[in-house]
C-alpha cells in the first residue's frame, strides 16, 4: 500500500512571508504605540475579547483585558516611562497564531519580550506580552567566555 505524505492540520501549517510581514508590522506598531504614548493605537492592537495575558517585568500577570489596558494607560502616562527600541525580532507562526521574540532596548538596560498574536478576520492582534530582564549581549558574551576559560590556578596552594 503506498504511503501518503501526512497532511498537517491547518493550525500546524506554516504561514507565508506575507503573513510573517503582517505579524512583524503589528509587533512594530505595538512598540510605536508605546513610544508615541498612543493609548488608542495600543487599544486597537490588543485582541478585543478572549483569553489574554500581560506580564510586565516584576509584576503579577494580568489576565483581564480591562486590567491590561489600564496598566498600559498608567505606564504611558507616567512621566518617567522609558522609550523602548525593539531589535532582534524572531518570529514563529502557524495559521492564525504567531509569536515574536525580541530584545527591548531601554536607556538603562535590556529586556527580552515574547509577544503573542492571533489573527482575527483581517488583522493580527496581540493576545499576550511578556517582558523580562536579561543581561546585555556584551555581558553574556563576556560571561560565556569567562565560563569557557579554564580557572586560574591559585599559586599559593601547594598541591
Amino acid at each position: 500500500m503506498p504511503r501518503r505524505s501526512p497532511r498537517l492540520p491547518l493550525l500546524l501549517a506554516e504561514f507565508d512571508d506575507e503573513e510573517r510581514e503582517a505579524v512583524l508590522a503589528a509587533n512594530r506598531a505595538f512598540y510605536r504605540a508605546f513610544n508615541d504614548r498612543d493609548h488608542d493605537a495600543m487599544d486597537l492592537l490588543w485582541a478585543p475579547t478572549g483569553a489574554m495575558v500581560c506580564l510586565h517585568p516584576g509584576q503579577a500577570p494580568l489576565l483581564d483585558r480591562a486590567a491590561i489596558m489600564a496598566s498600559w494607560r498608567a505606564i504611558m502616562r507616567h512621566p518617567e516611562s522609558p522609550r523602548v527600541r525593539c531589535t532582534d525580532e524572531w518570529i514563529v507562526g502557524r495559521s492564525g497564531l504567531a509569536l515574536v521574540v525580541c530584545r527591548e532596548i531601554l536607556a538603562n538596560g535590556q529586556l527580552m519580550a515574547t509577544n503573542s498574536f492571533v489573527r482575527l478576520n483581517d488583522r493580527w492582534h496581540i493576545l499576550g506580552h511578556h517582558s523580562a530582564p536579561v543581561p546585555a549581549v556584551e555581558e553574556r558574551r563576556q560571561a560565556t567566555a569567562a565560563s569557557a576559560a579554564p580557572p586560574l590556578r591559585d599559586r599559593r596552594k601547594l598541591h
